[in-house]
């Protein structure tokens, strides 16, 4: 399997004569998944927070979750179980997956305690999948937390540095908030050093669906531990947008399934200078190299890309359109930078900085749909003063707008946003209004989900549908908030 690179400029020529800066997509896309494809072998870890706050619902929603998790493995997988509150208790040792019906039980009796050593349980379901670590195998922690690390370590940095040093031996993590207490800076950051992806949820019943996008990601993966290095042309000065990590000698792209493309956008900075020569001598502006790991560990590579434009006179220039995929990535990275700081003004409680903060999203959304859906989201969060979830909503929207799997033709994004639509995508690629909630409707009155077992291509309305009528029954008639 080879994965297929593309550079992207925004507009695919030079000014000649100007200093200037130009964005350029970087695309690393796999094809569709070949003939008789069969998922590597799966050793997952499940680690279930049982502290004293998820008593009743949210621990039997997260035991049920786990179950539902081991009843799609087989026998060839292999699967561990850890509950943890202030003591680390292994409910189920690695083992064959085989018969769900033999860990039922054990997971089911998982009762609440006390407070969170949420590092001990992690690292203990680390332990556990480490100790049936095999190249050709996916081994990966699923932690999931509802309350803030208080026992142990708790220190971000270090926990991700943790979950780093397992990635590169072969255990990557994955984390799962629930409701509104768990830490999120703390969480994303586990799960993008270690290599998975970071979710949560309003409820534990809403944490089902990306369960679903972790196997689906999993069963379909193309390419793990996926790096490009960029180097920029003599002169160009270079700047990777979105917050990438950076190691093993090239920006981290998130694994990359069959039938999906990962991507991270660069700013060029070209002098004048550089720009003289005429549109018969492109100027080099950027050389990429991709290299990754195929579904079974192997190391592959690609041959290095180059990118060069010409520059051209200012008339010729204007004729020269730009790219609209470049342009909606640039703008999904502006909007996730306004929701980092929406967020951060929610969690200070600081209400005139998030309106502040809405009032430039929604010049950037202005002509994007689904910026539009996940802005209706947020602008009813902020109208209800929700702190802590207006907090981690934008917080997440960020994260999923920065880091995400797109479908290798970029027409298929271009044409819009319908949440029936992107119900029916495999989940790694759907889009989300709300990240926090099921892409399914919500009930308006209980502000809950409705039953977990409909099936939202059967749901008579969509998740956007379903905001706005909130919207229109709770705002309250009067001047906007900003004029309060």
């Amino acid at each position: 399997m080879t994965l297929t690179l593309a550079l992207v400029p925004r507009r695919a020529a030079l000014l000649a004569g100007r200093d200037q800066r130009l964005e350029v997509l970087v695309r690393a896309s796999a094809g569709p998944a070949p003939d008789g494809h069969r998922r590597p072998r799966l050793n997952l870890a499940l680690v279930i927070d049982r502290s004293g706050s998820m008593s009743g619902r949210p621990l039997e929603e997260a035991k049920r979750l786990a179950c539902r998790m081991i009843e799609r493995l087989t026998a060839d997988d292999h699967v561990s179980v850890v509950a943890y509150d202030d003591r680390v208790h292994v409910v189920a040792p690695v083992q064959p997956a085989g018969d769900p019906n033999r860990f039922r039980p054990a997971v089911m009796a998982i009762d609440s305690g006390g407070c969170t050593a949420l590092q001990a349980g992690w690292a203990a379901g680390a332990e556990q999948a480490a100790r049936r670590l095999d190249r050709a195998d996916l081994s990966r922690v699923l932690l999931l937390s509802d309350g803030c690390a208080n026992v142990g370590e708790t220190d971000p940095t270090v926990l991700a540095d943790q979950c780093r040093r397992m990635a590169a031996a072969g255990v990557s993590t994955s984390t799962y908030g629930l409701a509104n207490e768990f830490n999120e800076h703390l969480m994303t950051a586990m799960a993008r050093a270690g290599g998975g992806i970071a979710r949560y949820g309003v409820t534990a019943a809403d944490l089902a669906e990306p369960f679903d996008e972790e196997f689906e990601l999993l069963s379909a993966l193309a390419a793990r531990r996926v790096r490009v290095a960029l180097t920029p042309g003599p002169g160009v000065g270079l700047d990777v947008l979105g917050g990438l990590p950076h190691e093993d000698g090239g920006w981290c792209l998130p694994d990359i399934a069959f039938g999906a493309a990962a991507w991270a956008l660069v700013r060029l900075d070209v002098p004048a200078a550089l720009t003289g020569e005429g549109p018969d001598r492109p100027v080099p502006l950027l050389q990429a190299h991709l290299k990754w790991q195929d579904p079974e560990g192997r190391p592959a590579h690609d041959e290095a890309r180059l990118l060069a434009l010409p520059a051209l006179p200012w008339a010729a220039y204007q004729a020269v359109p730009e790219d609209p995929e470049v342009v909606r990535r640039v703008d999904e990275l502006r909007f996730a930078e306004v929701e980092r700081q929406a967020a951060e003004a929610a969690r200070l409680g600081d209400w005139p900085a998030v309106e502040r903060a809405l009032e430039v999203a929604r010049d950037i959304a202005r002509d994007h749909p689904w910026l539009q859906a996940s802005l209706r989201t947020i602008e009813e969060l902020a109208h209800r003063r929700e702190r802590e979830r207006l907090a981690k909503e934008a917080f997440y929207g960020a994260a999923a707008r920065s880091a995400r799997l797109v479908d290798p033709d970029p027409f298929m994004e271009l044409r819009g946003f319908d949440p029936n639509v992107e119900a029916a995508r495999p989940a790694f690629l759907r889009r989300k209004a709300e990240q926090g909630r099921n892409l399914r409707p919500i009930d308006p009155d209980l502000d809950e989900p409705t039953d977990p077992t409909t099936d939202p291509d059967e749901s008579p309305e969509g998740l956007g549908d379903a905001i706005r009528r909130r919207l229109r029954r709770r705002r309250p008639k009067g001047p906007p908030a900003s004029q309060r």
